[in-house]
């Protein structure tokens, strides 16, 4: 078997002195890892295109031994200016760290590589990003894959929710409720009005829409929270320290 694409690399290590391994997010085929067989000294099948955090143009094959060997590949995107400042790169390992915890279906595949391109195409401005970006990024990649929940009516009575200071949102039914109506059984969490306008606004926008977001402290928190219980409840990751694990 042997595919060419764009693909987005999100790590390169050494395994031998000439050659090293690459980690590759493709959006037809999914999370892989390939060997680049010389690579480190091949400035003509390679130039440039060996470092993480980049799109890159590979020509794939597969071979008897059921690894993946990339025979070579262009540099399309290698993002310099979020390479070169610190905050930025902190703001999208955490992003990849938790990309690359998640199990994709095959027809998730398109939406969360077009969303992680996205997320690193924003950052690679000149404008500061919002430190709240890795969040919002883990709640807009569990709505790119399927869980997106109704986020301005009632789950029971279909009324507006914005006529309400506060909602319920029971997170196991990945729905909400207005205080009028009873909720499912499970966890639940009180959302304000605020919170709820700035999930609706991430639902519809992109990330280059979202580096000046900077809500009040009160609304961080309760999105935290509800993100959090949202993205373990129906992803199966929660987030420990500096990493994310099955739950």
């Amino acid at each position: 078997m042997e595919f060419s694409e764009q693909v987005l690399v999100l790590r390169v290590g050494t395994f031998r002195e000439a050659d090293c391994w690459v980690r590759f997010f493709s959006p037809t085929h999914g999370l892989l890892t390939g060997f680049a067989f010389g690579g480190h000294r091949s400035r003509r099948r390679f130039c440039g295109c060996l470092d993480q955090l980049s799109v890159v143009h590979f020509r794939v094959s597969r071979g008897r031994q059921e690894y993946y060997c990339l025979e070579e590949g262009t540099l399309i995107n290698g993002f310099p200016t979020l390479k070169r400042d610190l905050k930025k790169l902190g703001m999208i390992s955490n992003c990849v760290r938790f990309f690359e915890s998640l199990s994709f279906a095959p027809d998730g595949y398109s939406p969360a590589y077009s969303l992680l391109l996205e997320t690193l195409e924003a950052l690679d401005r000149e404008e500061p990003g919002s430190w709240f970006i890795p969040l919002l990024f883990r709640a807009k990649m569990a709505f790119a894959q399927g869980y997106q929940p109704d986020l301005r009516s009632c789950r029971e009575c279909g009324g507006p929710l914005n006529a309400h200071h506060r909602s319920v949102f029971a997170v196991q039914e990945g729905g909400l409720y207005c205080l009028r109506c009873p909720s499912g059984g499970g966890a639940k969490i009180s959302t304000s009005r605020e919170t709820l306008g700035l999930l609706d606004h991430l639902a519809r926008t992109g990330p280059k829409e979202w580096a000046g977001l900077m809500p009040p402290a009160r609304v961080r928190e309760e999105c935290a929270h509800l993100v959090d219980a949202f993205v373990q409840c129906h992803l199966g990751l929660t987030c420990e320290g500096n990493r994310f694990v099955r739950c």
